[in-house]
């Protein structure tokens, strides 16, 4: 179990007790007092590096957030882990850590990855593929802005990028956009336009793949229809208007809400469109004690680029003597059962899980009228 909790944290970067309870311990109901155990033990031990506290929510106190220490790197790298970075400097993290609007934002998207793979954990979806933020960035693309001959040349870094697969289906590309209400109508616009001309130029080539989702999980109802009509003008002022299938927007939580319902429901908006389709078109054959639901599928989850010039798909094919990108994410095995509970000190019982830290800033949000 150790050698779990380690090998997820590498591949997502930073997490907190109670992210690595939903996504390893779905049916322990302690209040991620068990997953606190085995993550202040690691730390004690060297293979993590315990970060300092979140802000304090109004009840409880902060969670813990962890990342790889220099002996869990090698750890990891020794099980055929790849790294998502080399470079590794425990005070940079911890400078990290001190810029609370960074690791906020970080953890909320580490929450939809953490949905995405108790999904493949419990139904028949796989991921064959994920790059976290620290990845992204290292292979920025900097495009022109569709639309915006005069505006500079941008990096576009979603949050996180992913494919999910369903048997007998081709993988869904998803780039995931965290949306915390601090965007104006005009950065947004700008970003939309930045990833236009990012989907219709360097994207396939960079990514070897010919479709792509844009999906964006908004704080609130509101929040996430000014997101969507915002996108739907944009597109229509530059010229783009049949890529609006490819933005979907969401104000579901991804703690609160089941995986399957996140994935498989239909909660996400087209831009500009009020009626909510599903993320993932084909359900999985086989589930585990998951009701079905109902439902409405959009055009195509797997939306294919196609030539701005003419409305035929461009074809695509693998650029040659190209390096391959970061080794697959391996679908994991089922989570052994966890140790039988012991006595735990009073300092253990404190840590709140994430579903209060994330309605915290929903609700610092809507006071701050952000």
């Amino acid at each position: 179990m150790d050698e779990e909790i380690l090998r997820a944290i590498n591949r997502l970067q930073y997490m907190t007790a109670a992210q690595v309870g939903r996504l390893l311990y779905p049916n322990q109901h302690d209040k991620n007092r068990y997953a606190q155990r085995r993550l202040r033990r690691l730390a004690e031990a060297g293979y993590l590096l315990r970060l300092r506290e979140l802000p304090t929510p109004r009840l409880g106190s902060a969670p813990l957030v962890f990342t790889l220490a220099d002996k869990g790197r090698r750890f990891v790298a020794g099980r055929g882990e790849v790294l998502p970075s080399s470079y590794f400097r425990p005070s940079e993290e911890r400078a990290k850590a001190r810029d609370n609007p960074f690791m906020e934002h970080t953890l909320a998207a580490v929450d939809v990855l953490v949905a995405a793979q108790s999904l493949c954990r419990e139904f028949e979806v796989s991921m064959p593929r994920l790059l976290n933020e620290r990845q992204l960035k290292r292979s920025s693309i900097r495009v022109q802005p569709a639309g915006r001959p005069e505006a500079p040349r941008v990096a576009v870094i979603p949050d996180a990028w992913f494919q999910l697969t369903v048997p007998d289906s081709e993988p869904v590309s998803i780039a995931l956009e965290l949306d915390r209400g601090t965007e104006g109508q005009k950065h947004w616009r700008r970003k939309v336009a930045a990833l236009t001309a990012w989907a219709e130029g360097p994207y396939r080539k960079a990514f070897e793949t010919d479709n792509l989702t844009v999906a964006v999980v908004a704080p609130t109802k509101v929040r996430r229809d000014h997101l969507s009509a915002w996108t739907a003008e944009e597109l229509a002022s530059i010229g783009k208007s049949e890529l609006a299938d490819i933005f979907l927007f969401t104000n579901a939580s991804p703690v609160t809400t089941e995986p399957f319902e996140l994935f498989f429901g239909p909660c996400w908006y087209p831009a500009g469109e009020s009626h909510p389709v599903s993320l993932l078109d084909a359900q999985p054959e086989t589930a585990r004690a998951q009701p079905t639901v109902s439902v409405t599928p959009k055009p195509s989850s797997a939306k294919q680029l196609r030539d701005p010039r003419s409305d035929t798909p461009i074809p695509w094919a693998p650029p040659p003597e190209k390096p391959p990108l970061p080794a697959a994410f391996a679908r994991q095995a089922d989570v052994p059962a966890p140790e039988p509970e012991t006595p735990v000190a009073p300092d253990e019982l404190d840590e709140p899980d994430d579903e209060a830290c994330w309605n915290l800033m929903e609700n610092e949000r809507e006071v701050g009228g952000a």
